[in-house]
C-alpha cells in the first residue's frame, strides 16, 4: 500500500499544481475539470499521508531536507531565469522568417519607403480584439514599426472608443486605418481594392503621404480592342497589374491617341496592351515621338493581336515574329513557358535578385499564353536583349492554326526551339534615353495569368521598374501561403487544446516523476 500511495501522492501533487493550467485553458472558469482535478489532488495527497506516515517523518530528517532546499532553489533561479528571458524578449522583439518563400517579411519596396521617412507618421487603426481582422492589422503594424521607430500606430476598439469613432467620423463599413504625415492624411481598409493585400495598401498610402505630389501616370491606350483596366472578364482584363502599380504610387490612366495631338506629358509609361485591331499611322507616329523624346514603353503583343506596331518595333530594333509558339511536350500547346536557365543574368531586371540568392526554378518560371516570337533585330543595338526564351523542344510555328488545333513541326518552315519571348532595349544613352519592353504575349499580363503564375506578375513589375529606372524596385516579391484548412468547431477546438497542453504533458510527468521515486525508495 505505501507504494501505491507514493505514486498517487505524486499524482495528486501534479494535479494540484496544474489548476492553474486548466483554468487558463477554460477562460478562467471553475470547470468541471479543474474540480475534479482539486477532488483527486487532496483525496491522492491525503491517502499518501495516511499509508506512508513514517516516510514523511523521515523526509523531513537528515540530508533529504538540504537537498529538497537546493533543488527547490534551482528551482527557483531557472524560474527567474525563465522571466528575465521572457522580459528581455518582450523588451526587445524580433524574429527570423524561416519560410522558403519569405512570406512573413516586408517587401524590398516598403522596406525602402520606410527608410525614406524623414518625420514621424502617426497611424490609427479601429479595429476590436474579437474581429478577425484585428490580429492582420496589428501584426503588419508591428512589422513596420519594427523596421523604422518613426511609423508609430495605436490601436483602438471601435465599441469602446466611440468618442474616437466620432472624431473621425469612422464607418464599419469604410476605411478604418488612417495614416497622418505632416499635414496629409490617407485613410485605408484591409480590403482596399486599389491593392493586393493590407502590406501594399500601407505601402502605397506612405508613398502618396511622403510623395511630392500629384502621382506619375503609367498611361493604357485604349480604342483598338486592348485588355481593359477592370472588369469582369478575368482574361480581359489588367486590374491586378493596375493595382500593383498603384501600390508603387503610380496613377493608371487610359488614353485614346486618336482623340490627342500625342502622348500626354503626364504619362511616365505608356503601356499598348494586345490590340485586336490596328493601330493608325497618326497613333503610330505618337508612340515613336514618346519613345524619341526619351520616353518609356511595354507592349504586349500576342499571336492574336494586331501587328500594325511592327514597323515601330523593327524601328527599334525588336522583330515581332509572324507566328505562334508552340509548347511541344507542356499542358497546353499553346501556352508557352520560359526557360530560367536563360535569362540574362547581368541584365538589371535580373541580377539585382539572382546574384544575391540562389532561387528555385520553379519560382521563375513564367507562362505566355498564346504567344509569338519576339527577336531582337541583327546588328541591334548593344543594350537590346533577349528577356525569355522557351525550352528547345518548343517551336514558332508558321502555319495558321487549324480549327482543330493540331499542329506539327515543319523543319522547313517553322523556327525550332527555344524561342525568344520578350526584348528589351534602351534607345540612345543617358538618362533621357527612351526605353522600351516588348513581350509576345498579351494574355501575359492578364489577370488569370497574372494572379495564377508568380513569375508572371514579379517579370512584368520588374521590367516596369527596369523601364522608370527604379532598379531599385526589382525583386521577388514574397509569396502568399497555400490555404491548408481543417475546419473544427468550438467544442472540438477545445477538447484538442485541453488535451494536448493539460492532460497529456501532465501525464508524463506524473509517469516521470513517478517511476524516479520509485526506483529511489526501492
Amino acid at each position: 500500500m505505501s507504494s501505491l500511495g507514493r505514486v498517487l501522492g505524486v499524482c495528486g501533487l501534479v494535479a494540484l499544481l496544474s489548476v492553474p493550467l486548466t483554468l487558463f485553458v477554460w477562460d478562467w472558469q471553475f470547470s468541471w475539470v479543474a474540480w475534479a482535478k482539486i477532488a483527486f489532488g487532496l483525496i491522492a495527497i491525503l491517502f499518501y499521508l495516511v499509508t506512508n506516515r513514517r516516510g514523511v517523518r523521515e523526509t523531513f530528517q537528515g540530508r533529504s531536507v538540504f537537498y529538497g532546499l537546493l533543488n527547490a532553489l534551482l528551482i527557483g533561479l531557472m524560474l527567474f531565469a525563465v522571466a528575465v528571458t521572457n522580459y528581455i524578449v518582450q523588451a526587445h522583439p524580433g524574429f527570423v522568417d524561416l519560410t522558403s518563400d519569405r512570406i512573413h517579411s516586408l517587401a524590398v519596396q516598403t522596406l525602402e519607403v520606410l527608410d525614406r521617412l524623414e518625420e514621424p507618421v502617426e497611424v490609427q487603426a479601429f479595429y476590436g480584439g474579437r474581429e478577425p481582422e484585428y490580429e492582420m492589422v496589428r501584426d503588419y503594424l508591428d512589422r513596420f514599426r519594427a523596421h523604422n521607430e518613426l511609423f508609430r500606430f495605436e490601436l483602438f476598439d471601435p465599441i469602446e472608443r466611440l468618442d474616437m469613432v466620432e472624431k473621425h467620423k469612422i464607418k464599419m463599413s469604410g476605411p478604418r486605418i488612417l495614416l497622418r504625415y505632416r499635414d496629409r492624411e490617407e485613410r485605408i481598409r484591409t480590403a482596399d481594392p486599389s491593392a493586393s493585400g493590407l502590406e501594399e495598401s500601407l505601402t502605397a498610402a506612405l508613398l502618396r503621404l511622403t510623395g511630392p505630389g500629384e502621382a506619375d501616370a503609367i498611361c493604357f491606350t485604349t480604342g483598338h480592342g486592348e485588355k481593359a483596366l477592370s472588369g469582369p472578364d478575368r482574361q480581359r482584363t489588367l486590374e491586378l497589374f493596375a493595382r500593383d502599380l498603384q501600390a508603387e504610387g503610380y496613377r493608371t490612366d487610359a488614353i485614346a491617341l486618336l482623340d490627342l495631338p500625342e502622348v500626354p506629358e503626364s504619362c511616365k509609361a505608356v503601356v499598348v496592351a494586345g490590340p485586336e485591331r490596328d493601330l493608325s499611322p497618326e497613333e503610330i507616329d505618337s508612340l515613336a515621338g514618346f519613345l524619341e523624346n526619351g520616353g518609356r514603353m511595354m507592349v504586349l503583343a500576342g499571336a492574336a493581336d494586331s501587328s500594325s506596331l511592327t514597323s515601330l518595333l523593327a524601328s527599334s530594333g525588336i522583330v515581332l515574329g509572324r507566328d505562334t509558339v508552340i509548347q511541344a511536350g507542356g499542358r497546353s500547346p499553346l501556352y508557352a513557358v520560359s526557360d530560367p536557365a536563360r535569362y540574362p543574368r547581368q541584365h538589371p531586371i535580373f541580377s539585382r535578385f539572382l546574384q544575391r540568392k540562389r532561387v528555385p526554378a520553379r519560382q521563375l518560371q513564367a507562362v505566355f499564353p498564346m504567344a509569338r516570337s519576339v527577336r531582337a533585330a541583327e546588328g541591334a543595338r548593344p543594350a537590346t536583349a533577349e528577356l525569355a526564351a522557351t525550352h528547345e523542344r518548343a517551336w514558332a510555328e508558321r502555319d495558321p492554326l487549324g480549327e482543330d488545333g493540331r499542329v506539327a513541326f515543319d523543319p522547313e518552315r517553322d523556327s525550332k526551339g527555344p524561342i525568344p519571348l520578350a526584348v528589351v532595349t534602351s534607345l540612345g544613352d543617358g538618362d533621357e534615353a527612351g526605353r522600351l519592353a516588348v513581350f509576345g504575349s498579351s494574355l501575359f499580363a492578364v489577370d488569370q495569368a497574372y494572379g495564377l503564375y508568380p513569375f508572371n506578375r514579379d517579370l512584368t513589375m520588374n521590367t516596369m521598374a527596369w523601364l522608370l529606372e527604379q532598379e531599385k524596385s526589382i525583386t521577388i516579391r514574397p509569396r502568399l501561403r497555400a490555404a491548408s484548412l481543417l475546419r473544427l468547431d468550438e467544442s472540438e477546438l477545445k477538447f484538442i487544446t485541453f488535451f494536448s497542453s493539460d492532460i497529456l504533458p501532465l501525464l508524463i510527468l506524473a509517469f516521470g516523476i513517478s517511476i524516479w521515486q520509485i526506483r529511489k525508495w526501492s
